[in-house]
């Protein structure tokens, strides 16, 4: 169907309501730390579930979870603030690069020990390395992932990094550890931006740290997605002969990150006009990847879900575990 027709407006009209609504449930305490990106996405997958739309909704359905998904993506870029990764220092830009291999490598080798494909192990490395939700909306397409992984693995991690928020905060109020120390460990470890914000919310001394350390994965975002391109084209240039798609959208991420630091580097008298311009720009991005995220829900193949479930489960949480474990002694080596 060309993207031209009532039925292709209608399918993005449903998207976009489902991110109205997803945007006003994330602002619930109980929903607040999984997200505006999951919640669209478990309301998807409910809709479907219950009642299915209509087949002729789905070229305005697929064109909200692949064109308006790369457009989020790029505006996501104005919460980069590049200058901050840049004094971070190499102990920080050393122990994001350890987590982000380690997860990388780890965490899909350990999905296919326990019978994943290695696409879908790829996306849990992903969501526990790097940023959460975010970073599978951008990986996938390189990963060349079907809709069904996607909405498989995003509301497992984002629900392992909802209990991680919890455990930390708790750990943290029984036997402190240093400001510092929580701080990486927050931002190094934690999935989302909002979760490794909540963590540090009782410890306002780590806020800085822990901003800096999670900003600085993001960031590491860009080259990790032209990795898993680059693995994902190889590994299947022995099954098709097409030339597999370049991460674009990534480097538009990346762009947008850069100028948005230069204007603020460059335009310090202008500070407050450009932080309300990157908080309109970040709700249209969040906007975005929500109508995404519910058309993926809504497009999903629940067999393909319940046949992966447990599997899944076991990686995402073996993974983390062994992930945060690493980090925990690096960071204990570090600030010695």
């Amino acid at each position: 169907m060309q993207p031209t027709g009532r039925a292709f407006y209608q399918g993005v009209g449903v998207t976009a309501l489902f991110a109205v609504g997803a945007l006003g449930l994330a602002r619930l305490p109980g929903l607040a730390h999984l997200g505006p990106l999951t919640t669209a996405l478990l309301l998807g997958l409910t809709w479907r579930w219950v009642r299915p739309l209509p087949a002729e909704l789905n070229a305005g359905l697929a064109f909200s979870a692949r064109t308006l998904l790369r457009l989020g993506i790029v505006l996501l870029g104005v919460r980069l603030n590049l200058a901050l990764v840049l004094e971070a220092g190499p102990r920080i830009l050393l122990l994001d690069l350890t987590v982000i291999t380690a997860g990388l490598v780890g965490i899909t080798w350990l999905g296919r020990r326990l019978g994943l494909e290695p696409t879908l192990a790829a996306l849990i490395a992903v969501d526990s390395s790097i940023c959460g939700a975010s970073a599978v909306a951008a990986a996938a397409p390189a990963l060349r992932a079907r809709d069904e992984e996607t909405a498989l693995v995003i509301p497992l991690c984002s629900l392992i990094g909802t209990a991680a928020v919890l455990g930390y905060t708790f750990v943290q109020h029984i036997n402190p550890v240093s400001d510092l120390h929580y701080g990486l460990m927050a931002g190094s470890t934690l999935h989302e931006i909002a979760q490794v914000m909540a963590a540090v919310n009782p410890v306002p001394a780590a806020a800085d740290i822990g901003t800096v350390t999670k900003l600085t994965r993001v960031v590491l975002l860009v080259p990790a997605v032209f990795f898993l391109s680059a693995w994902t084209a190889r590994r299947g240039a022995a099954k098709t002969a097409a030339t597999p798609a370049k991460p674009w959208f990534v480097l538009g991420f990346l762009a947008i990150g850069a100028v948005n630091t230069l204007a603020l580097h460059w335009l310090p008298a202008a500070r407050g006009t450009l932080d309300g311009l990157d908080h309109s720009v970040l709700a249209v991005a969040n906007f975005l990847m929500a109508m995404a995220m519910a058309a993926m829900g809504l497009q999903v193949d629940f067999a393909r879900l319940r046949a992966n479930g447990w599997r899944t489960l076991g990686t995402a949480l073996l993974g983390w575990l062994a992930l945060a474990g690493l980090a925990a002694a690096e960071i204990a080596l570090l600030t010695r």
